[in-house]
């Protein structure tokens, strides 16, 4: 046999797999199981290819809806019921855990891994993965972006016995803290390992090692990791105890699992702020941070919110791209001027403070802020961001900043920009065109 007459179905069960093995699994589920080719159908059945599905990268980038929709319907109607048995991952996002989790019954699933769930979805299947039907289950991983209460929904409240490791990541402040993620977690006394990721509004105390120890930790006596990012966000009148850093940080000699840190912002006498985390910190999005952070190395931040009622000083964005070296979203808000109007500034040295870099940063959300921020930003002899590609910004102040769309030293921080976001504001210049020229 000439070496042109060989083909895929020539080569040995063996070499097969070693190929098929450096594929995505749902790509050889797709391409091979019910094509008329028994061989090819068993060795797309086996546990290699079954025992993890991740539906978040099913679809490549270049697929439009009709394709992705032909492919899901695919695998819930035609792929899931006869591998359902194997599978011991699931790993979903939106727009596809709906008919997947009604594919199969999945009695050897694991580990489960849910992202992007909203308040429908959420309502209708939270109560089916924690009722005791999946109490197979020994990791589940769950980012969400709110926490909804649902009266309607009566939980069953007994042990999920085999629980080893469990996440929770939500991104947006909740006011259900205390009556849903705590009675949650209680039920978890097996567990090993626990991630959590929440914003708590208006609650009467700040969460504290006290409160995680009695309140959580307590009901979990087999846990190794703890980690954790915390902050509660409560109104204040002017009488209240005031509590800093220091009196957070003597709390947490109850937990031994990690370093702990906290920060506590007092804005004015009517809010207060207490954020605590573990360290190392894992999480990509950290939000509502001020003047007062503490000088840490954040690696795995991407996502950025920061919020004061005193002024950021160009040091401090020093301290920023320093502290979180992989930034590519930022936000500032932030209506106290830096102390002086940049035309008084750009006509004093503009050197006189170093050059902040953004190496990553491709999204600046500067919407609510003194004019002065946006030129800190745009003003290329005050920050360089080579990678910019999305701006958020009010017209007028940009208008300004830019004395009217000529001015060079803003101009090579507008250059690659290719959405530009002004509210209110349907039609641009056509100056602002030629001035962003990547529109």
């Amino acid at each position: 046999m000439s070496q042109r007459d060989i083909n895929l179905l020539d080569l040995p069960n063996e070499i097969l797999f070693n190929i098929l093995k450096k594929l995505n699994n749902m790509d050889v589920l797709y391409s091979l199981l019910d094509i008329n080719n028994q061989r090819l159908h068993i060795i797309a059945q086996d546990k290699i290819f079954t025992n993890i599905l991740n539906f978040v990268s099913i679809l490549s980038t270049n697929d439009n809806s009709s394709i992705s929709n032909q492919k899901l319907n695919r695998f819930c109607f035609e792929i899931l019921p006869q591998i359902h048995h194997n599978v011991k991952c699931l790993i979903l996002e939106l727009v596809s855990i709906e008919r997947i989790l009604l594919a199969g019954e999945y009695p050897n699933l694991t580990q489960l891994k849910i992202f992007n769930f909203n308040k429908e979805i959420m309502s209708r299947y939270f109560k089916a993965l924690l009722d005791g039907r999946l109490k197979q289950l020994i990791t589940f991983i769950v980012q969400i972006d709110f926490i909804y209460d649902m009266p309607s929904i009566s939980y069953n409240m007994d042990d999920l016995p085999n629980l080893k490791c469990f996440s929770l990541i939500c991104y947006n402040a909740t006011g259900l803290y205390d009556n849903l993620v705590v009675s949650l977690l209680r039920r978890m006394s097996h567990l090993e390992e626990l991630t959590l990721h929440v914003c708590i509004l208006n609650r009467p105390t700040f969460i504290d090692g006290i409160h995680l120890h009695k309140e959580i930790l307590i009901y979990m006596p087999r846990l190794d990791k703890l980690t954790f990012y915390i902050n509660t966000t409560n109104e204040i009148n002017g009488s209240i105890h005031r509590l800093c850093n220091d009196d957070i940080q003597r709390t947490f000699s109850y937990i031994n699992h990690r370093q702990v840190i906290s920060i506590v912002d007092y804005f004015g006498s009517y809010k207060a702020a207490c954020h605590v985390f573990s360290l190392p910190f894992p999480f990509h999005r950290l939000q509502w941070i001020t003047n007062n952070f503490p000088p840490i190395i954040f690696s795995s931040v991407t996502h950025l919110k920061l919020s004061d009622t005193v002024p950021f000083k160009p040091e401090f964005f020093i301290r920023i791209a320093r502290s979180f070296p992989s930034l590519k979203y930022l936000s500032v808000s932030n209506i106290r001027s830096l102390l002086w109007s940049f035309h008084e500034s750009s006509s004093i040295n503009d050197h006189s403070c170093s050059i902040v870099e953004y190496s990553h940063l491709i999204s600046l959300d500067i919407d609510f802020v003194n004019i002065d921020y946006v030129d800190q930003f745009l003003n290329e002899t005050k920050t360089c961001l080579p990678c910019l590609t999305e701006l958020v910004v009010q017209f007028d102040p940009l208008k300004n900043v830019t004395e009217n769309f000529t001015r060079d030293a803003t101009r090579r921080n507008c250059a690659k920009v290719k959405r530009l976001i002004v509210k209110n504001l349907i039609d641009f210049p056509q100056d602002v065109y030629r001035y962003f020229p990547s529109l």
